[in-house]
Formats: C-alpha cells, sequence, structure tokens
C-alpha cells in the first residue's frame, strides 16, 4: 500500500478516496510556496516524533500528519486485510501486523 500525500490544493475528502500513507516531506533546496520546512534532519522523516509534512491548501501540516496516521490505523488494522496477510503470509505474519499496529507514534506537532 503506497499512498502519497502531497497534493498542495487537495482537502481532506480527496485523501479519504486515496490509500496512500505516505506524507509528503518539501525536499531541502525547494522555495514552492514558501511554506514551513524542517529544521532538523527528524523532521524529514515522516515515521519520526518530529516529522513536519507538506500543508496543503486547506489542510495544515499537523491535519495531513493526524489523517495520515489515522488511516494507517484503519487499514492495518481492518479485518479483511489482516484475513488477506494470514491467507497470503501465514499467522505469525498476521500477528506482526497486528503488534505494528499497536505502536502509537507520537509526533511533536500534533502535542504528543
Amino acid at each position: 500500500m503506497d499512498v502519497l500525500f502531497v497534493c498542495p490544493s487537495s482537502s481532506l475528502q480527496a485523501y479519504q478516496a486515496l490509500s496512500t500513507l505516505y506524507a509528503a516531506i518539501e525536499p531541502p533546496t525547494s522555495k514552492a510556496n514558501h511554506w514551513e520546512l524542517p529544521s532538523t534532519f527528524e523532521g524529514w522523516a515522516f515515521l519520526s516524533y518530529e516529522a513536519l509534512p507538506l500543508r496543503t491548501k486547506y489542510l495544515s501540516a499537523s491535519e495531513v500528519l493526524k489523517f495520515r496516521d489515522q488511516a494507517w490505523q484503519t487499514y492495518f488494522t481492518n479485518p479483511k486485510y489482516l484475513e488477506l496477510i494470514e491467507k497470503r503470509f501465514g499467522l505469525q505474519e498476521r500477528h506482526n501486523v497486528e503488534d505494528m499496529s499497536k505502536i502509537k507514534l507520537k509526533r511533536k506537532i500534533l502535542g504528543d
């Protein structure tokens, strides 16, 4: 499952229609839209505490990241997805995904 939240003109409703789970982060040399860029290396890593994704015209960076994390959780805890994993890769892999989904990422911009 590869989903990329990147389109600057996207709304939450547009993202909900997708199956992407990556929050885009602006390249360090970009001056596009003059949006806030991460000030640390951790800010560029979308799974890190300091992650700072691109905002859109309609959503703040924190709203993009919150939606990304919720979408990830919804996808990887879906019983149909877990059944598929078990069928294709076995019970141990299903348990691995279930264990992974119990880890909530802490996010600075979400107040964690």
